[in-house]
């Protein structure tokens, strides 16, 4: 079957969709599929695309407002032939398929389409994001949601749900003594790493004995609230910034906590086997993180910067290291079921048209369920 994921942005750009379209590609392609991935990164940009199992098809479109969308459905339009050659046409969020791709859904008939929503655009949501999604969705045959708060939001129809796997498997490790905190992603907004972090900052100016060395923040990332965040940083607290990161093996080697925001850092900090903070300020926050099954049982949820604060404290007077430590045994053993290749046969499943009386899994629990029946039956 050739595969044919289109996504907005890929390698070297980072992020949660880049790892997700990865890991899944590769995961396809170890089932002997062959995989297209088309993204806008320009063709000139750094990249190591030969060392990719799979193909990676790059186009840019120069900014002509308000004629740049009309670039878009041009260079799809040279396209057609290769499109209509695929099995399926795959795209990764809606801006792909409606803004590159619309028109030619009427001229592109043969393969099957599949969409996956991988997250929102902004809080609170605006009726065209509602509308562009709507659209999208009834426009392909198979709908996908990285988290089941999705179908929540949205309301548009979602067949299938999954929320991926770590993209890395980090050493082992168990929590640190001292006043080390750690956060590989964005700092940006919709992450609440701003109000968090403020949080720790109160939590070491209220601390009743100073700590030396002082407490330190490592942050792997980058965004537009870094001078914000630097900002916080004082004698008691010192904040470190470590630029985007392709690779954190190692990153987390000192940490006693982990501050992770998004699913697949979430799962990764869960891999280390360290505890792990995850903020939800706002009912949107609060169901994303409820979409990963027993969270509280795996992580500790904030929703408040004073709820924040306690935390923090907790963790610089070493308190409650019974109950962080349970947490991080739990989100390990988690964990170690989560993987890249059920995500790659949930598509599978639902990539063919249905079979009359055959079941299709809707989540990934309920495929990674299978695995482990087979595995079993097969012993």
């Amino acid at each position: 079957m050739h595969i044919v994921f289109f996504v907005n942005h890929f390698f070297p750009s980072i992020g949660g969709v880049q790892w997700s379209v990865r890991r899944t590609a590769e995961a396809l392609v170890r089932r002997g599929h062959e995989v297209t991935v088309v993204t806008e990164t320009p063709a000139d940009a750094s990249t190591n695309d030969d060392t990719a199992p799979f193909t990676v098809r790059r186009f840019h479109v120069p900014r002509r407002r308000p004629f740049t969308r009309l670039c878009y459905w041009r260079w799809m339009w040279t396209q057609r032939a290769f499109f209509n050659a695929a099995d399926v046409l795959h795209f990764h969020d809606s801006i792909p398929y409606f803004a590159w791709f619309l028109p030619l859904r009427l001229v592109v008939r043969r393969p099957r389409y599949a969409v996956t929503f991988h997250g929102y655009e902004r809080w609170p949501i605006q009726t065209p994001q509602r509308w562009v999604r709507a659209i999208t969705a009834r426009s392909c045959h198979v709908r996908f949601a990285v988290g089941e708060y999705i179908r929540q939001l949205y309301r548009h129809p979602v067949d299938a749900v999954y929320i991926g796997a770590p993209v890395r498997w980090p050493e082992r490790l168990d929590e640190r003594a001292g006043g080390v905190f750690a956060y590989a992603g964005r700092l940006s907004a919709d992450t609440e790493i701003l109000p968090l972090l403020r949080a720790l900052s109160r939590a070491v100016d209220r601390a009743d004995t100073v700590m030396t060395p002082p407490v330190i923040v490592h942050l792997a990332g980058e965004g537009p609230l870094r001078e914000e965040i630097a900002g916080l940083g004082s004698d008691r607290l010192r904040i470190e910034f470590h630029g985007a990161r392709m690779d954190t093996t190692g990153f987390y080697r000192d940490a006693r906590c982990i501050i992770a925001t998004g699913f697949l850092g979430i799962f990764e900090a869960f891999a280390s086997g360290i505890p792990v903070i995850v903020p939800a300020f706002n009912p949107l926050r609060r169901a994303y993180v409820a979409s990963i099954p027993d969270a509280e049982r795996l992580l500790t949820m904030v929703r408040t910067e004073e709820e924040s604060v306690a935390v923090f404290a907790a963790h610089l007077a070493d308190r409650d290291r019974a109950t962080r430590s349970a947490r991080a045994d739990a989100a390990h053993a988690f964990v170690s079921h989560l993987s890249w290749d059920d995500i790659a046969d949930l598509y599978l499943q639902w990539y063919g048209p249905a079979e009359s009386g055959t079941a299709r899994a809707v989540t990934q629990w309920q495929v990674m369920n299978q695995r482990i029946d087979r595995t079993h039956a097969h012993r």
